[in-house]
């Protein structure tokens, strides 16, 4: 026998909610992979990037942990390079598979945001085409691990609460969430910003249970165990990760200034429909009723943007939270009613518009035509082009020196270029350089002369007789390796015993 509810007695409010939408399992597969064949197809052009030749190099002298980062990347960089020495599409086989991955997580959260097959098509689409996470696929950089760790720790946060709002959160997705962490901590330390933020934001909005669960700091102990080695090697060695910082605000010419941090970060995101889709996303985290569960991580958003901003820190380090925007974007940008989505915006969103925003963004930022077209403007491309000209030259220089002069250079680009690249030549290694890890790697024997290779800021003070050499110029737009100093130092006392306080990471 049923009963009904008296007249004028309120029914009680429906509590089960829809189950997320069927993931959008062949277009996005086939966006990943079109990204993946076009990454691939690439990888070889132009040549290394003055970061990989120092992953290599560094990875080859293995140790718990490096001055300017922690382990994952040089140990890497020196096992692919191992496998396949001297081959481009191997060493960046890694940064290709991430980079399409991070695709298939940007639709995985607009899943978990409710979002259907068109949203998570768009997310997909959208963050395949982000200047700067493709650009920096082509490489491989902690720039390219660290966005995807971000976006898989938050696509977890984000499924762990949309479950916990349906009441049927699965705690172990928290300890799943700490081995993200755990891999990210070992690429980059930027992550504790990101965690530090969410922090915040559940304590602002909720869900509060969160910071209750036993599995969270079960992962997040984890994780801090990964960073143990790394820590026991800067404890010995003075802590120069600290000071890592200060080197990165000061390099604000490379990025831009305080004043276009945010216009930087927007153009990386892409400047259609990405940038706009990003801005939509903080919205919708804040301020769209459908999105309301996943409040704190709008509220994490906007507190990493901020923290980011005032450290100095570059613009793309803000790109970890591009898939996750994007993806609230989309959601919000598929099912805002018909009145809301006649917005001045609307138009970003039509596929046509995203397909020309893919081909104008390929073109733009990956390596298409000669390199003398973007080698003055572009860092990425600057930064690849010349080493081997550069090596050969140097070598020419070394060769008219008597024997035993080592080779000392200024930054640590130029070290591992020339370590790498000068063997060809005739070069001797090791190659030493008092810049950033390479200060902590090996030191020149004895009192031996040294070919200076760039502007090596401390030597009128340690060498008792400084030589100049011709100035080497490059035979092609090469703006990092050309009009190099050279110059002949003849140390006042043993390198061993100057060298702890010649080590410069600026």
């Amino acid at each position: 026998m049923t009963t009904t509810p008296a007249r004028g007695t309120a029914l009680p409010p429906l509590t089960v909610r829809p189950a997320v939408a069927p993931f959008a399992r062949r277009p996005v597969l086939l966006i990943a992979a079109a990204v993946a064949l076009l990454l691939g197809a690439v990888s070889s052009r132009y040549g290394w990037f003055g970061d990989e030749y120092y992953f290599v190099s560094a990875g080859a002298r293995p140790s718990l942990g490096y001055a300017d980062q922690p382990p994952l990347l040089p140990l890497l960089a020196a096992l692919l390079d191992r496998l396949a020495p001297g081959n481009l599409v191997v060493l960046r086989l890694p940064a290709t598979l991430l980079t399409a991955a991070g695709t298939v997580v940007a639709a995985l959260i607009a899943r978990e945001f409710g979002g259907g097959r068109r949203a998570q098509v768009l997310a997909a689409a959208v963050t395949a085409i982000s200047p700067y996470l493709l650009a920096t696929g082509h490489l491989l950089a902690t720039s390219t691990l660290d966005p995807v760790c971000w976006a898989v720790v938050l696509w977890l946060l984000a499924r762990w609460m949309r479950q916990q709002r349906d009441g049927a959160a699965d705690d172990r997705l928290l300890a799943w969430l700490g081995l993200a962490v755990a891999v990210a901590l070992f690429g980059k330390v930027l992550i504790v910003v990101l965690l530090g933020a969410v922090l915040v934001g559940v304590v602002v909005s909720g869900p509060r249970r969160l910071l209750g669960r036993p599995w969270s700091w079960v992962g997040l102990g984890l994780a801090a165990l990964t960073t143990i080695p790394t820590l026991v090697w800067q404890a010995t060695h003075g802590w120069p990760q600290l000071r890592m910082g200060s080197v990165v605000a000061g390099e604000s010419d490379l990025f831009g200034d305080r004043w276009q941090f945010l216009p930087r970060a927007l153009y990386y995101a892409g400047v259609l429909p990405g940038a706009v889709l990003v801005v939509v996303g903080v919205w919708a985290l804040l301020r769209y009723p459908p999105l309301r569960a996943w409040r704190a991580l709008g509220w994490a958003s906007v507190l990493v943007t901020a923290v980011l901003l005032a450290a100095g820190g570059r613009p793309y380090y803000l790109s970890g939270l591009y898939a996750l925007l994007i993806a609230a974007g989309s959601v919000a940008a598929c099912s805002l009613p018909a009145s809301r989505r006649r917005a001045w915006w609307r138009w970003v969103v039509h596929p046509a518009v995203v397909v020309v925003a893919a081909v104008v963004t390929v073109l733009w930022v990956l390596p298409f035509g000669p390199a003398s077209w973007r080698a003055t403007s572009e860092f990425e491309t600057m930064g690849q082009v010349g080493w081997s000209d550069f090596a050969a030259g140097v070598a020419r220089q070394w060769r008219a020196l008597p024997p035993g002069t080592v080779v000392v250079a200024y930054s640590y680009w130029y070290a591992s270029a020339l370590e790498h690249e000068g063997p060809r030549y005739g070069l001797p290694t090791p190659v030493y350089s008092t810049h950033r890890g390479f200060g902590y790697f090996d030191v020149p024997p004895g009192s031996a002369d040294a070919l200076l290779v760039g502007d090596v800021k401390w030597a009128p003070r340690f060498c008792s007789r400084l030589v100049p050499l011709p100035t080497y110029v490059g035979p092609q737009v090469t703006p990092v390796n050309d009009r190099v100093l050279l110059a002949v130092c003849t140390p006042s006392r043993p390198w061993s015993e100057a060298w702890p306080s010649l080590r410069n990471l600026a």
